[in-house]
């Protein structure tokens, strides 16, 4: 017969021969021990087990178990040692981050910005009334009106004053302060630096000295124009050159490496020394070997209209009939004439409508302990290059009939690098400054609109005026 087996784990299946019934009874049997003995084993481990963690319960029960930190609380535990730190640097860095001092800063950064809009507003009616003063003060100028005073005044608003200018001042505020106000026939004395000051050296004619001077002058001068970068400078004053150029007091032709050509319809070069002139010669043929627009004079600045007024120097290829200059630089010679502002006046006379003079000179700088090195090396220096050092060349300037354009000063105010025209000339667009070109002309067109608003508003509250009828 056919009957069930169960196998050690409990399942049934068929088995395929036929058993006595003896053997299966022995099956089960066996089959029933075995899981008796199972249970018993299983249930004396959980009895084991139970009494573990209960011991362990009892051994734990008076210890207390710490819920993890966030990392809120960590960092403001970080935050309260910080204000705690013993380094300075770290206590003022915990104390910036608080809440209260933000809270702080807040209100002290509503009430900086509420200052600053009081004093902008005082500050731009002050600039206001400053440019209605030199206005007012620029047309009396202009009509021939303006006495030494006012004079002065429009320097000191167009922040142009020299030293001479300064002194000046000062008495005329001195005049002031004792009750006079009129100062129309009233003139104070000048106080001329360059005639004061027994520093500055008297002119002398340096023709022959730089005659002497030519065939060592490179040599000699290299190093001292490499340590205060120079060439930088040179570059500057080279790069105005357009249309027809002048270079006045050329030298040696120092400044003929750094010429666009592309730039300039011709160029002339003026220079007392023949020696040096040659050497300028010789440097510019070399490097423009095939340039025919160019013309070497000797020559002092001080006679240019003499000798423009005999025709100007022979071009080759070309003949014009009237001298007039784009672009006049010199670089280093006023400090060498005899009279710099004779060649200044010079300048103007042979330049071009809107024609620009580009001067790169050394001068008395803007500090006074660097003028007494000056002054104290001036003789040697008028010795050993033939260049007066310690010229105050703002006033040389100001003397001058030419206008200032532009006026910047490098190497503690010695170096000067100037852009001057024609008195009467207009600015170009690209040389007005920004507060000339938008700070000022918005400052006074808001006004005159300000000023007409009120003047209108004034006449409406007036209302129409009937015309009176004669009887």
């Amino acid at each position: 017969m056919v009957v069930f087996r169960r196998s050690p784990m409990g399942l049934l299946h068929y088995a395929r021969q036929p058993v006595s019934r003896s053997v299966f009874l022995e099956s089960q049997r066996r089959l029933l021990s075995l899981t008796s003995c199972r249970y018993n084993n299983s249930h004396i481990d959980d009895n084991k087990n139970k009494k573990k963690l209960k011991n362990v319960f009892q051994a734990n029960s008076n210890k207390v178990v710490r819920k993890p930190k966030t990392k809120e609380e960590l960092a403001r535990e970080r935050f309260e040692e910080q204000l705690k730190s013993p380094n300075r640097f770290v206590r003022w860095g915990a104390i910036a981050r608080s809440e209260k001092f933000s809270k702080g800063m807040t209100k002290y950064m509503i009430g900086a910005y509420v200052i600053f809009l009081i004093y902008g507003l005082f500050f731009t009616k002050k600039l206001f009334a400053k440019d209605k003063e030199l206005e007012r003060l620029l047309k009396k100028q202009e009509e021939g009106n303006a006495n030494e005073y006012e004079t002065l005044r429009i320097k000191e608003l167009k922040g142009k004053l020299r030293r001479r200018d300064e002194l000046k001042l000062e008495e005329y505020k001195k005049m002031q302060e004792e009750g006079v106000e009129n100062f129309d026939d009233i003139q104070v004395q000048n106080f001329d630096q360059n005639k004061l000051n027994e520093q500055i050296l008297p002119a002398r004619d340096t023709t022959n000295f730089y005659q002497g001077k030519a065939g060592e002058y490179d040599k000699a001068i290299n190093m001292e124009e490499k340590v205060i970068f120079l060439g930088k400078r040179r570059k500057w004053l080279m790069k105005h050159c357009q249309g027809d150029v002048l270079e006045v007091s050329c030298g040696t032709g120092r400044n003929i490496k750094y010429l666009d050509m592309s730039r300039i319809n011709s160029i002339t070069f003026l220079d007392s020394s023949e020696n040096m002139m040659e050497i300028t010669h010789k440097k510019f043929r070399e490097k423009f070997p095939k340039y025919k627009k160019a013309a070497f004079v000797v020559g002092k600045a001080e006679n240019l209209v003499d000798l423009a007024e005999k025709g100007k120097p022979s071009l080759e290829n070309e003949s014009e009939k009237q001298v007039k200059y784009d672009t006049i630089v010199e670089a280093f010679g006023l400090c060498s004439h005899e009279d710099p502002v004779k060649a200044l006046n010079n300048f103007g006379k042979l330049l071009k409508p809107d024609g620009r003079i580009i001067l790169l000179e050394h001068g008395r700088g803007q500090y006074d302990f660097v003028n007494k090195m000056l002054d104290n090396r001036a003789e040697k220096r008028l010795n050993t290059w033939g260049c007066r050092w310690n010229l105050d060349l703002g006033e040389v300037l100001d003397d001058s009939d030419l206008e200032l354009v532009e006026e910047k000063r490098t190497h503690l105010g010695t170096t000067w690098c100037i852009v001057a025209k024609r008195k009467g000339d207009a600015k170009k667009k690209g040389e007005l400054g920004f507060v000339e070109k938008y700070l000022q002309s918005s400052i006074r067109k808001r006004m005159e609109s300000f000023e007409k608003n009120d003047s209108t508003e004034s006449k409406k509250e007036l209302g129409p005026i009937t015309p009176v009828s004669k009887s």
